[in-house]
């Protein structure tokens, strides 16, 4: 090898790992309660997995005075035992994909350099970006005062920083955000979100299973533009998830890694140890999320607590009546603890029934307001937005739905008092109607469990015949 050629390489090295550094801004970065409401905890990606900065959240007061520092644990996280890059040609605006091991582009004249055991493809007039192992980070924020708004900034100076962005701990009932199905391409809602997130209408998001569409498409591409499309929201307010069907590819990976701060947080505070389901407790409501694509069984603490969050709402990506999903077993738990609202997806529309339980179906006086309701109310807010646009094949029974849309939209949740809750639904479609097209009042005067029709015998007996593996978790 001669003088000028060994230069040449040394120089290609330098100019490569300048390249990943500078390439190596976080992303992908959301927030996410806790569980403690003095509490957020932080996720972000750093693309490349060679370079492993310290995990660092800086925040502080005012923008401009972040001086408190926190730091927290990163691991690695990739679709694929083998490393990516893509290659972009800007002069005919073609993207490929070669495997770092790979001497040559099929269909493009390349040339390539091999040091030790790695291969670099170059093309003409082109940038190199790293693809495959991406480098997760998780921190959480402690001791936060409440009713105020926190300045914060992640990463360090020496290979990459955010802009600097803010959130607000708000005390007393938070207003959030709720629904299911929502894609990276025709995400309908997307910008109502944002616009809603930058004028402060929501406190919180909670989306109800099938993100991206999929995690996993494009060798995880299609997850990471997702979780970047919604981080101008997701860094402003807590953005809580939980699983779909389309969250299933790999045994839930995708989802798990990429909201670890939700294990981390209300996972380890819950008790359930995942974020594949768990409970928390904001202003007077108890939230318990489960993952309706697997049997698993909760022993419900809330009505020890019911005089402090006297409102029990349950979340899933299903309802009952929906196909490849049995709630023999989830249904006469919801019931037993009293749950007074159940909020899910999967149907791509928007759905309102009345209080019911099995066949039984109670009909209010005023179809908008149901006064001391014996049974829970269900609502399906699954039309987000998403590839698969609008559907019109899940249906609850007839007799048993008191509002059908057909529209994109996602729906707003709001305890008011120990007495009331209040729930919205809005349209996010370009039309020319109203911008609310559904609104309910739950009046409830008594709240407790329902003893009445749950048969613990029948339950057991059910639980049994299904074989389930559950897991026993205390929320």
């Amino acid at each position: 090898m001669t003088m000028s050629t060994f230069a040449v390489l040394v120089l290609l090295v330098i100019t490569f790992t300048y390249s990943v550094a500078a390439d190596n801004k976080p992303e992908q970065i959301h927030i996410a309660y806790t569980g403690i409401l003095s509490e957020r905890i932080v996720n972000y990606v750093t693309p490349s997995p060679d370079l492993q900065p310290e995990t660092v959240v800086a925040y502080g007061s005012s923008p401009d005075k972040l001086t408190r520092k926190e730091t927290g644990t990163s691991f690695k996280f990739g679709t694929h035992e083998g490393h990516y890059f893509m290659i972009h040609n800007v002069k005919n605006e073609r993207t490929l994909r070669t495997s770092f091991l790979e001497k040559s582009v099929k269909g493009d004249k390349a040339r390539t350099l091999q040091f030790s055991s790695s291969v670099i493809v170059f093309l003409e007039c082109h940038a190199i970006f790293y693809l495959g192992l991406i480098l997760r980070h998780v921190i959480k924020l402690t001791g936060l005062e409440l009713n105020k708004r926190y300045y914060y900034q992640v990463g360090v100076p020496d290979n990459g920083t955010s802009d600097v962005m803010s959130f607000f701990t708000k005390d007393g009932n938070p207003v959030f955000a709720i629904y299911g199905d929502m894609g990276y391409v025709n995400a309908v809602s997307l910008d109502r979100l944002k616009k809603e997130a930058d004028d402060g209408g929501f406190d919180a998001v909670i989306h109800a299973g099938d993100l991206a569409y999929d995690m996993y498409e494009g060798d995880g591409t299609i997850g990471n533009e997702f979780m970047n499309s919604i981080q101008p929201i997701a860094t402003k307010v807590p953005y809580m998830a939980l699983p779909g069907n389309h969250e299933q590819m790999y045994n839930f990976t995708h989802f798990v890694h990429r909201f670890s701060n939700m294990e981390l947080g209300v996972g380890q505070t819950s008790g359930s140890g995942t974020s594949l389901w768990w409970s928390m407790d904001i202003g007077l409501i108890h939230f318990v999320a489960f993952d309706s694509e697997v049997y698993h069984y909760y022993r419900d603490k809330a009505n020890q607590n019911r005089e402090r969050t006297p409102w029990i709402v349950s979340l899933a990506h299903k309802a009952w009546f929906m196909e490849k999903t049995d709630f023999s077993v989830f249904g006469p738990l919801l019931h037993k603890y009293g749950v007074d609202l159940h909020l899910c997806g999967h149907a791509h529309n928007y759905q309102r029934l009345y209080p019911t339980y099995n066949d039984s179906v109670e009909y209010p006086t005023d179809n908008h307001v149901y006064v001391n309701p014996k049974f829970k109310t269900v609502i399906v807010a699954g039309s987000a937005g998403s590839p698969e646009k609008l559907s019109n094949w899940t249906h609850a029974p007839e007799r048993m739905s008191a509002k059908y849309i057909y529209d994109y939209g996602y729906g707003h949740l709001q305890a008011m008092n120990q007495t009331h809750l209040y729930w919205s639904w809005e349209n996010t479609h370009e039309n020319v109607r109203p911008v609310m097209q559904d609104y309910l009042w739950i009046v409830q005067e008594h709240h407790g469990p329902r003893p009445s029709l749950f048969d613990e015998e029948q339950y057991q007996g059910l639980k049994e015949l299904k074989d389930v593996k559950s897991e026993s978790v205390e929320v």
